[in-house]
């Protein structure tokens, strides 16, 4: 049976990401060294009383019309610093293929000593693949795609994760696509919509260098249902908590380099180049990362905060405290 390009692309509908994406099902972001909740929804609450960020990631810049990805996100408190909502949307382009998802999460914030606490996060997603049929040359007459401009399919998935923070270390657990599509393969070549399950673990902290620096370190293993791990090793500069440097391997072989600083108020903004250093990657031109965001910080009641003893530095009543991650009043110490 003779199978028209048009067939083609449309059997190609969700191969052609997973292929893009190193071996993952959805693009990976490098954001979530200032935004864990990129990572993980079920770090909402671990930096903020509220924060919303907008992404964007430009893939194989040396390739016309290459993945490009845009994301918003955000979380906030509802309930007595216990109980945050959260959402994401994001929107993958390459060429005449197109992704969307709509994500919506709850996490609940467990106290469970003074300086101890235990994150659930639960979420749910609505995935939609499309192909522009106008923009391929083909069959105009194949009957898949005959009075079509646009080929949809959509699905659901969920997810769940947990999160345990004491000081500023943290370590998380979490399988951000719960079900699989039953034959997921046989799925694909059929041109439906299919899932594979993933699995996720991260682990961070900090460590003061001096007065006036700070290392974070950072680690994240992913792994798709029959494909190969994804590594990120990561090492973040932060310099008064204003303004930091990272660099990140991947082990797809990618390098990452990176810098951001908070502007002013509660607004961040962070910016990455990727280099490709084998493969495809090597080729295509490298990769451009641009985020911003702003935090709500508010004033945080959490009972050990009440009764812990707090190093108050000159600047904007900063405590030195607990939280793993750049941009949060708690990772600067004051000069004695």
């Amino acid at each position: 049976m003779k199978i028209n390009k048009l067939t083609y692309y449309l059997l190609l509908l969700l191969l052609i990401p997973a292929f893009k994406l190193d071996a993952q099902q959805f693009p990976l972001t490098s954001e979530y060294v200032f935004n864990p909740y990129a990572l993980n929804p079920a770090a909402a609450g671990i930096l903020s009383k509220g924060e919303v960020f907008l992404n964007y990631r430009k893939d194989w810049t040396g390739i016309d019309n290459s993945p490009k990805t845009f994301r918003a996100n955000g979380n906030g408190c509802i309930f007595e610093d216990k109980m945050w909502l959260g959402g994401e949307l994001m929107l993958d382009k390459a060429d005449v293929f197109q992704r969307f998802k709509g994500s919506l999460s709850y996490t609940y914030r467990l106290q469970m000593a003074s300086n101890q606490f235990l994150n659930f996060g639960l979420w749910g997603n609505l995935y939609q693949n499309s192909l522009d049929v106008g923009g391929v040359n083909g069959d105009l007459d194949d009957p898949l795609l005959k009075d079509k401009s646009r080929v949809n399919k959509t699905n659901f998935n969920a997810g769940f994760a947990l999160i345990y923070q004491w000081n500023r270390f943290n370590i998380g657990f979490g399988v951000p696509t719960l079900f699989r599509t039953k034959d997921a393969y046989l799925a694909e070549a059929s041109g439906n919509f299919a899932f594979e399950q993933e699995y996720l673990f991260h682990t961070s902290t900090i460590f003061t260098l001096s007065d006036m620096v700070q290392l974070q370190p950072f680690f994240v293993w992913r792994r798709t249902t029959n494909h190969p791990s994804s590594i990120d090793l990561s090492a973040t500069l932060i310099f008064q908590n204003r303004f930091w440097l990272t660099s990140l391997y991947r082990n797809s072989g990618t390098l990452a380099l990176g810098a951001g600083l908070e502007l002013t108020g509660n607004f961040v903004i962070n910016y990455l180049y990727e280099i490709g250093l084998s493969g495809i990657n090597s080729k295509s031109g490298g990769a451009h990362e641009i985020s911003v965001g702003y935090r709500v910080l508010g004033n945080r009641d959490f009972s050990f905060e009440k009764h812990a003893k707090k190093k108050k530095s000159a600047k904007k009543g900063a405590y030195y405290n607990r939280n793993s991650y750049p941009t949060h009043p708690d990772n600067y110490k004051p000069r004695k």
